[in-house]
C-alpha cells in the first residue's frame, strides 16, 4: 500500500482513535451512514470568513486545482508578495498536508492564525495548531507567533457590518512548543497502522472525545434493544450496570431500581405495551377554548447578524407556528416568517401579540417558549406588559407527558419528536427536508445570503413553515390523543 498524504484533521482523529483514521482512510463508505453536523460546519465556515474579511488585501489559496497547485502558488505568493497575508496557505511536509487558516510575515517570521468558533481555546486546539507550526516551520518557514482567534462571546453587534471585535486572539506559541516534536513520530506510527489490518481497539470514552466518532456503531457489538444507557437521567446508576454486566434493562433484576420513571420504563419494556397515567387525560381536559399550540425556531450564530445581539445569544426568534383549537373541534392556523425583514423580532412580536389575543391556554413543549417571549420583552419594553401575560398563560407539555406516559419506543426521551410517532404516526418528520431546529436555524441563515437566488430561497422558505408548522400541530395531536386515550393505569 502506498504512502498517503495525512491531514491537519486525519492526524488528530488518529490522535483520538487509531483505528477511526484507519476507517476514514481505509473504508470512507461507513461514513454514508454516520450523522453529519451540517450546522456546526455552516457555522465554523462563516466564522472563519469573518476572520479573513477583518484583514484587508489577503489572497486565498483555491485548492480546486489540487494539492500540488495550492502549494505550489503559497510558495510563489510568498516569495513575491511576502507582505500579503494568505488564507488557506497549503504546505506539505513529511507525508503531512496542512491548510492554514491565516499566514503572514512578521517582524521577525511568520505568522499563523487558526480560526476557531468556539468561544474558548480548548485544549485539543492546541494539537491541531502544533501539527500545523511543526509542518510550516519544516518547510523553511520560522514561526515568530502562533495564535488562536476564537468567537468573543461579550462582543455586542452595532450593525453596518463592522464585526472588529468578534474574535478574540491568544498567543498559544509556548503552549504548543512541547507537541511540535510528537508530529513527526505521530505521522509515521499512523502511515504504519494503514498498512496493516484494522486496529483492534475496543470502545471507550475516546470514542466522544474530543469528538463523537461518526465510525462508533462500526465498533460496537450488537447493541440490546432497550440500553441501560436510555434510563432516562441514568447517571452513576448507568454506569454501575453496565460495570455489574447489564446492558439491557430488561435484564434488571426487580427491585434495583429505585425512581419511579425508571421502574415504569422497566415495566414497559417487558410488556412493550404503552402506560398511560389517568391523571393526564382529566387534566388535559380542564382546559377551555380557545387553545393555542405555539412552536419558535430560533438563530443561535456564532457571527450576529442583528445588531444589539451577541456570537450564540440563545432565544432569538425568526419564526413562529401557531395552530388554535375552538370548542367544536376547529383548527386554524397563524404563523410569522418573513425574509424580507432586516431584523424580524419585533413584527414577530407583534403579530404573536395580535394572534394570540386576550385569553387561553397556549400549549408549548419544553420551557424555551417562555424563554423566548421573555427575552422578546428585554428588546421592547412597551411590549413586555403585553408579552408577560402571554407567558402566564403557557402550559408547558413535557413534564404532563414525562410523568405520565411511556411508550417502549421513546429509548428514554421525550421529545416531541419521539413521543409523536407513538400517538400520531401519520406525521413523519423524517419526510421533511429540514429536520431539527438547527437545521431550521441555518436555512434561514442560507436564505438571507446575498448569492441565495429566488428560486432557492423560495424553497428554503417553504421547508422552514413545514418544519415549523408541523411542530405546533405535533402539539395538537399530542393534546388530542391523552385526552381521548383510555389510560391504562389510575393513581
Amino acid at each position: 500500500m502506498k504512502t498517503r498524504y495525512l491531514s491537519k484533521t486525519k492526524i488528530l482523529s488518529g490522535i483520538q482513535c487509531p483505528k477511526r483514521l484507519y476507517f476514514e482512510i481505509r473504508k470512507p463508505e461507513l461514513l454514508n451512514d454516520a450523522p453529519r453536523p451540517e450546522f456546526l460546519f455552516y457555522i465554523g465556515n462563516k466564522v472563519g470568513e469573518m476572520a479573513c474579511r477583518l484583514i484587508p488585501d489577503g489572497k486565498f489559496i483555491d485548492y480546486s486545482n489540487g494539492l500540488t497547485e495550492a502549494i505550489s502558488v503559497t510558495h510563489k505568493l510568498l516569495k513575491e508578495q511576502p507582505d500579503t497575508p494568505i488564507f488557506e496557505a497549503t504546505f506539505s511536509y513529511g507525508g503531512i498536508l496542512i491548510r492554514a487558516d491565516i499566514f503572514y510575515k512578521g517582524e521577525k517570521g511568520y505568522r499563523l492564525v487558526e480560526v476557531k468558533a468556539a468561544t474558548s481555546v480548548k485544549d485539543y486546539y492546541l494539537t491541531d495548531c502544533a501539527v500545523q507550526a511543526w509542518v510550516i516551520e519544516s518547510s523553511g518557514y520560522p514561526l515568530e507567533k502562533v495564535e488562536l482567534a476564537h468567537v468573543d462571546n461579550s462582543f455586542i453587534y452595532q450593525g453596518d457590518g463592522d464585526y472588529n471585535g468578534l474574535l478574540n486572539h491568544e498567543d498559544i506559541t509556548d503552549a504548543i512548543a512541547p507537541l511540535k516534536d510528537k508530529v513527526p513520530n505521530w505521522a509515521d506510527d499512523f502511515q504504519s497502522m494503514l498498512k496493516e489490518d484494522v486496529p483492534d481497539i475496543d470502545i471507550g470514552p475516546h470514542c466522544n472525545n474530543p469528538y463523537d466518532c461518526p465510525f462508533v456503531g462500526h465498533c460496537s457489538p450488537e447493541p440490546p434493544k432497550y440500553p441501560v444507557s436510555t434510563l432516562y437521567r441514568g447517571g452513576k446508576l448507568i454506569e454501575e450496570l453496565l460495570n455489574e454486566g447489564i446492558d439491557d434493562i430488561r435484564e434488571i433484576p426487580d427491585g434495583r431500581l429505585r425512581k419511579p420513571i425508571h421502574k415504569k420504563m422497566r415495566r414497559v419494556v417487558l410488556s412493550e405495551k404503552p402506560e398511560i397515567d389517568s391523571r393526564i387525560s382529566s387534566h388535559l381536559k380542564e382546559f377551555p377554548y380557545p387553545r393555542y399550540y405555539l412552536d419558535f425556531e430560533t438563530l443561535g450564530s456564532g457571527v450576529p447578524i442583528w445588531a444589539g445581539t451577541r456570537p450564540y445569544q440563545q432565544h432569538l426568534p425568526f419564526q413562529w407556528s401557531c395552530h388554535i383549537e375552538q370548542q367544536d373541534g376547529s383548527i386554524e392556523h397563524s404563523e410569522y416568517l418573513d425574509l424580507a425583514c432586516e431584523n424580524p423580532m419585533r413584527p414577530l412580536a407583534e403579530k404573536l401579540i395580535d394572534t394570540l389575543a386576550a385569553d387561553g391556554p397556549i400549549f408549548v413543549y419544553s420551557g424555551y417558549e417562555n424563554s423566548v417571549i421573555k427575552n422578546l420583552g428585554q428588546f421592547f419594553a412597551d411590549l413586555q406588559e403585553a408579552l408577560d401575560q402571554i407567558r402566564d398563560r403557557l402550559i408547558d407539555l413535557l413534564p404532563l407527558v414525562r410523568e405520565n406516559y411511556y411508550h417502549h419506543e421513546l429509548m428514554g426521551s421525550f421529545s416531541i419528536k419521539y413521543v409523536l410517532p407513538t400517538v400520531a404516526p401519520e406525521l413523519n418528520y423524517s419526510e421533511l427536508e429540514i429536520q431539527d431546529g438547527m437545521a431550521a436555524g441555518m436555512a434561514y441563515l442560507q436564505a438571507l445570503e446575498p448569492e441565495t437566488d429566488d428560486t432557492r430561497g423560495a424553497e428554503l422558505e417553504s421547508q422552514m413553515l413545514k418544519y415549523c408548522g408541523l411542530d405546533s400541530l405535533a402539539m395538537v395531536k399530542v393534546v388530542k390523543y391523552f385526552e381521548r386515550v383510555i389510560p391504562t393505569k389510575d393513581l
